[in-house]
């Protein structure tokens, strides 16, 4: 048996529910017989709310048979992240500290949000402890159940690629959203660092936590963000005749660190989009990603134990506990001083591309490990860091495992629109990225 699938392209599928090709209940139908054929294997799901997803289906359906068509997200089914609230589940972080939390009360707000741009919310799928690096829940990658998905958006990943639903959120706070897409081989998108209100979500980090998408093509994933992001970062209105110049970045960290099948397929991408038509030059990173990780960790570090201090330590993973630890001992002027270095790195990088910049590297050393760890994020965490938008687009197969590899593309702070533009062109959408 497959445990891969492809769950549809989200132009596709509302192109079909639109003129009554497709119901959404018929959708919802396909995305739960899936579950029940490979989720026992994947175990990318946590909950799933069957009876309210059939009947919100059907509520859609009957307003499409009316003429009132919510948009492009109207009866799409969409799982959440087991850190962000869903009226009536419990959010448990998987944790052994919120075992005896009750439902949530009410939505997130990016989850109402969804609601009302006409989603199904199907159910939530699995995180690893507050969405840091442990405890690691039992998620399987689907290209190969011996390998990791990534962490901490383990079930978000893992659901959209064993064709269980079309579209999942995720929370990215250092690599959890564009990581997990490029060892699953599908999509990303997350918008711009702090753009995206946190009510309902449980904070890791508040300074990077955003509410990311995920979908079989980065493409579909923006248009899952555009679903909850604010009117203001463009999302729903893209840039479409916007020409961007892909500027491919070169920084010692990933020289050392890539693997060689990764670097050919990111090669091989960069060649692609060179024969399309697209500009492409090639720069030095202007500051070292090592230097913009070591900055990122301090503050995400400080954060931590400044949002969690209270947290029992023994109902904890002990990484978990230790970086609390660790966080709550970092001063304020040490915290301060790291959120300034952080503002003054993002000013003096940015400045160093033009306003039509899209930055492409790799988006992982190397393939979904296998060795109990969610995997690498030193190329992505600086990209978390410098504060745009951030889209993972897949590059191929490696030759040496036969497992996914993905890359990034990345926009400056206020250009998520223009990212989004590229990814909902005709180049884009002839490459299938």
């Amino acid at each position: 048996m497959s445990y891969v699938k492809d769950p549809g392209r989200i132009r596709d599928l509302c192109k079909s529910i639109a003129d009554g090709s497709l119901t959404s209940e018929a959708l919802v139908e396909r995305c739960l017989a899936r579950i029940a054929e490979v989720d026992g294997k994947v175990q990318a799901w946590l909950h799933v709310q069957s009876a309210e997803a059939r009947t919100a289906a059907r509520s859609l359906d009957a307003e499409i048979k009316a003429g009132r068509r919510r948009g492009p997200l109207h009866g799409i089914p969409v799982a959440v992240k087991d850190v962000i609230d869903v009226k009536g589940l419990p959010t448990r972080a998987n944790s052994k500290s919120r075992a005896n939390v009750g439902p949530a009360s009410a939505d997130a707000t990016v989850v109402a949000h969804l609601r009302a741009a006409g989603a199904i919310i199907l159910g939530k799928v699995h995180t690893t402890e507050y969405a840091y690096y442990e405890s690691i829940p039992p998620t399987r990658n689907p290209h190969d159940l011996t390998r990791t998905p990534g962490g901490s958006s383990a079930g978000s990943a893992a659901a959209v690629a064993s064709g269980t639903v079309p579209l999942t959120l995720g929370t990215q706070t250092a690599a959890s959203v564009n990581r997990h897409a490029a060892y699953c081989g599908i999509g990303a998108f997350k918008p711009a660092t702090l753009s995206i209100g946190g009510a309902g979500m449980v904070p890791l980090a508040p300074s990077f936590d955003t509410c990311g998408a995920l979908g079989a093509t980065a493409q579909d994933a923006a248009y899952l963000a555009a679903g909850y992001a604010a009117d203001h970062l463009g999302l729903s209105r893209p840039m479409p005749g916007m020409n961007p110049e892909i500027v491919v970045i070169r920084d010692e960290i990933i020289t050392r660190r890539i693997a060689k099948a990764s670097a050919d397929r990111v090669a091989t991408l960069t060649q692609s989009l060179a024969r399309a038509g697209m500009g492409i030059t090639e720069r030095d990173s202007p500051i070292s990603l090592e230097e913009i990780r070591i900055v990122h960790r301090t503050v995400m570090v400080a954060e931590l134990g400044r949002a969690h201090c209270s947290l029992p330590r023994d109902q904890l993973a002990p990484r978990l506990a230790a970086d609390i630890a660790e966080g709550a001992a970092i001063s304020d002027p040490d915290y301060h001083g790291a959120l300034h270095q952080l503002m003054l790195f993002r000013r003096r990088f940015w400045a160093a591309f033009g306003p039509n910049a899209i930055l492409l590297l790799p988006a992982t050393p190397d393939v979904a490990p296998a060795d109990g760890t969610t995997g690498d994020g030193a190329f992505i965490i600086p990209m978390t860091a410098l504060g745009g938008a951030v889209a993972t687009v897949r590059a191929g197969i490696a030759a040496d495992t036969n497992m996914p590899v993905g890359a990034l593309l990345a926009a400056a702070p206020g250009a998520d629109a223009r990212l989004a533009g590229f990814l909902m062109s005709e180049t884009a959408t002839a490459l299938d990225l």
